[in-house]
């Protein structure tokens, strides 16, 4: 669970426009988890864009574009002797 530092002091604002509906839902979430009405909202909404910049890290593949794309990478490249000659050189990590 990602939190905030504590010694972050907060500064700026971020303002809503709720339904009622959606107000009261928010409201009495947050009083259940004991949580002051801008915490509740600050843990979601860290969670859910945590979440989201997460899963541009992410691809989901089908199973057949799974099975195409390990095919490709499970093939044994060709031989290139110069590439092989610049792997084979000692490296020097300069004095």
């Amino acid at each position: 669970m990602i939190m905030s530092v504590p010694s972050e002091t907060r500064h700026e604002r971020l303002h809503l426009r709720l339904s009622p509906s959606d107000d009261g839902l928010i409201r009495a979430a947050a009083q259940t988890e004991n949580l002051s009405l801008t915490e509740f909202v600050i843990r979601a909404a860290r969670a859910s864009a945590t979440q989201a910049l997460a899963e541009r890290d992410h691809v989901v593949l089908d199973p057949a574009t799974w099975d195409q794309l390990d095919a490709r990478v499970g093939r044994r490249g060709r031989h290139n002797p110069r590439v092989a000659k610049l792997f084979s050189r000692p490296v020097s990590l300069g004095d």
